[in-house]
């Protein structure tokens, strides 16, 4: 089984020419080269989101089955994840990374944004800087005369290392488009702002983030367009409309695949069995 790496496309070749029982999945809603290479050569072709069938070459069995979603998320308890994060009752909580090393313009745009909320107090706001933002965030909200030191309401880490809860507790969720990322927005049902990086193959995290907007279950902003009034007057609407925000997180759950694993590794284990008999 071939997850679209690049390394995978050869091997899957080689068991297809040896019909050794082979299968990929492919979880971006635009498909790698690699998963394209082997499109027509594998047994089964298991797709993350049906608008990545129209990228691919033609063949009638396609099988959407969802991403891999932990199961930690599923069970995460959303009133103890708030109490456990200091979220006060009928307080609206927000979550903010993007991405293990932190991107600037999304550092800038988020200390814009705390600028906004920090001093109404209305907001509980978790934001990861990512390593490179350490110090960046800081120093942006000093400029702005931000008083986020022992600020109850602002929670501002470098890395989120519990992320089931935070996602447990948050309303609202800032971040990137990457696929896991969008699996467990839409398997627990949050509104989100998607922010895609450019810097990844073939702009696949934009594909990724229309997907959610096409079906009205985020909002999207472009990293060339992002601006901190930009993200500012997104989370403004957003919040400000209770009910709206309640619509586009189910709208995000009827997307979700929660069960995704499972689904995997059905067709995993009849892909087995058939070529068993």
């Amino acid at each position: 089984m071939g997850t679209g790496s690049y390394i995978s496309a050869p091997i899957l070749l080689a068991a297809a020419a040896l019909r050794i029982p082979c299968m990929t999945h492919e979880a971006n809603a635009l498909p790698g080269v690699s998963n394209r290479m082997v499109a027509q050569k594998v047994d089964k072709f298991l797709l993350a989101v049906p608008e990545a069938e129209k990228h691919l070459p033609p063949r009638p069995d396609y099988i959407v089955t969802g991403n891999p979603v932990r199961p930690e998320i599923l069970a995460a308890d959303r009133a103890a994840a708030r109490t456990h994060l200091g979220v006060r009752a009928g307080q609206l909580c927000l979550l903010s990374f993007g991405g293990s090393l932190g991107a600037q313009t999304i550092n800038e745009a988020v200390a814009a944004l705390m600028a906004w909320h920090v001093p109404e107090g209305k907001l509980h706001h978790i934001h990861a800087t990512g390593q490179y933002g350490v110090e960046l965030l800081p120093r942006l909200l000093r400029e702005k005369g931000v008083a986020y030191e022992n600020n109850p309401n602002l929670d501002i880490r470098e890395y989120i290392h519990d992320m089931p809860d935070c996602l447990a507790a948050a309303d609202l969720v800032i971040a990137r488009a990457g696929a896991i990322t969008l699996a467990e927005l839409t398997a627990v049902g949050r509104a989100s702002v998607l922010i895609p990086s450019p810097n990844v193959a073939e702009n696949h995290q934009y594909h990724n983030a229309m997907v959610l907007a096409n079906h009205k279950a985020a909002v999207v902003i472009e990293e060339k367009d992002l601006t901190g009034e930009k993200l500012v007057a997104a989370v403004k609407e957003m919040t400000a409309d209770p009910e709206k925000l309640r619509k586009i997180g189910l709208a995000a759950k009827a997307l979700g695949v929660p069960n995704a694993c499972g689904h995997i590794t059905d067709e995993l284990l009849d892909l087995y069995k058939t070529h068993r008999k």
